[in-house]
């Protein structure tokens, strides 16, 4: 049995509470908001600043274009698994050979404890959401283009509906410099109609500059500008160092709306945590094992806790 609080705390994290109580409508929240959470355990430690540095799998989520510049050259794969607060995972994985790459990714939110509208107690219920992608791009010179499809489907209790939206990206790359310019709109598509009610996909809109520097400190630098259709603006700035051979650190930083930070950390419900400063702060590290890579990413939540992502890598 979940308590109130925990269940509270999950919809705030997660935006399903919008669908379910109704006070949300298409106007001012997004459905399938699991389509926000990433992808992958490099990309999260960076402070998910990647839309110019997408140059592996993931590529598939963050910009497409990507698919054209992956690294391993011939072929990639990738298994993710997160856990995020009490019960509530997220599942990804992802598959990419030369220009194309396709992702699944499934989020299950565990049993949730029901409520009626009176507020009286009502039998436990789940959610899951599902999303299939499959991505193409094309390079040419220092232009890279990319395009994905994406089918989505979320499930709450005996509810089920189903979205088709599409993701898009270029990659540019500034001659005689080590600068790459990015830029991707996610999502883009139908909106989810639950019983009566239709809310829009979480729309978001990505440019991006990414650094390669030298061997003398071999990293990648990133900033980047998310413009959501459901909250305002979001910056964020990214580090990957790479000159330890086989370590990676990475760390990055996010803003955030006032009113989701303010849910996130607890604040209206009484709550405060010791992890109120970090949040909003991404750390992470890998092992580049040639054939093969580990990855792992933290993410402070502040009263809601934090998220712990894994992920393990393959090239061939």
């Amino acid at each position: 049995m979940i308590n109130l609080n925990k269940l509270r705390s999950a919809f705030l994290f997660f935006g399903i509470l919008p669908l379910l109580c109704g006070s949300g409508s298409a106007a001012e929240s997004s459905a399938a908001q699991f389509l926000s959470l990433g992808f992958g355990a490099r990309a999260l430690g960076m402070g998910e600043a990647f839309t110019a540095a997408a140059d592996d799998v993931s590529a598939v989520y963050y910009n497409p274009a990507g698919l054209a510049r992956l690294k391993s050259g011939a072929g990639e794969a990738l298994i993710s698994h997160s856990w995020h607060i009490q019960d509530t995972g997220l599942t990804q994985l992802a598959y990419a050979r030369g220009n194309t790459g396709f992702s699944l990714t499934y989020f299950s939110a565990g049993s949730l404890e029901g409520r009626d509208e009176a507020g009286n107690l009502k039998s436990d219920f789940t959610a899951e959401d599902f999303a299939f992608s499959g991505g193409y791009a094309v390079k040419a010179g220092k232009l890279s283009a990319g395009a994905a499809l994406k089918a989505v489907r979320q499930r709450i209790k005996s509810s089920a509906a189903s979205a088709f939206c599409a993701d898009a990206g270029l990659l540019y790359g500034f001659d005689g410099t080590p600068v790459t310019l990015g830029l991707s709109v996610s999502n883009l598509g139908t909106e989810v109609k639950f019983e009566d009610e239709s809310f829009p996909l979480p729309v978001v809109y990505r440019a991006g500059l990414a650094v390669r520097t030298g061997r003398a400190f071999p990293a990648v630098l990133a900033a980047e500008a998310d413009f959501p259709n459901d909250s305002s603006a979001i910056f964020r700035i990214g580090l990957e160092y790479t000159g330890f051979e086989i370590l990676a650190l990475r760390a990055g930083y996010r803003t955030a709306p006032s009113s989701q930070r303010n849910a996130i950390l607890g604040k209206g419900f009484g709550g405060s945590s010791g992890l109120n400063e970090l949040y909003g702060f991404f750390m992470g590290l890998g092992f580049d094992l040639k054939s093969m890579k580990l990855d792992y990413a933290l993410l402070p939540y502040g009263e809601l806790g934090s998220s712990h992502r894994f992920s393990v890598g393959m090239r061939f």
